[in-house]
């Protein structure tokens, strides 16, 4: 490399920043590459219950995994993940940067390796753990005497 090209990089990094690999991809998961992710929970998700009791059982199953929260999850919903993260003996930080999306189809919460790829197909909490829902049963209709004589006849 020339000098010329070296002091042109010195310069782009002076006004760009130090070049990053999948910055989007990155953003999206809360800092972290795709491949690393376990498990995620949106802003929607973490008001269920039900998905707050899976992200419980998969920290417990899998201890060794960090927990990184979006830091636009309000009170109380902030302290109540944290507790979860701890009961479970389990690493996390809050990522605090503004310009996160905090929608309700964003990211509130990424489980995740913090070195080694997961290469995990499905990392949806819903897709991972679907609810866990009664079929509906159609109400039973008592016949008309009308229909019960229709019936008898019907043979």
């Amino acid at each position: 490399m020339s000098g010329s090209d070296e002091l042109q990089n010195h310069m782009n990094k002076g006004m760009y920043g130090t070049p990053q690999l999948k910055p989007d991809e990155k953003r999206k998961y809360l800092g972290t590459f795709r491949e690393r992710v376990d498990l995620t929970l949106t802003f929607e998700q973490i008001n269920d219950p039900e998905y707050l009791t899976d992200l419980k059982q998969e920290l417990t199953l899998h201890p060794e995994l960090h927990v990184i929260i979006n830091g636009q999850v309000k009170n109380p919903l902030l302290s109540e993940l944290m507790q979860i993260a701890q009961k479970s003996n389990v690493t996390f930080t809050c990522n605090t940067d503004q310009t996160l999306d905090h929608g309700p189809k964003d990211l509130a919460v990424v489980v995740c390796d913090k070195n080694t790829a997961l290469h995990i197909k499905d990392v949806d909490v819903a897709k991972r753990y679907p609810k866990t829902t009664k079929p509906k049963v159609a109400p039973e209709h008592k016949d008309s005497p009308l229909e019960r004589l229709h019936k008898l006849f019907e043979n």
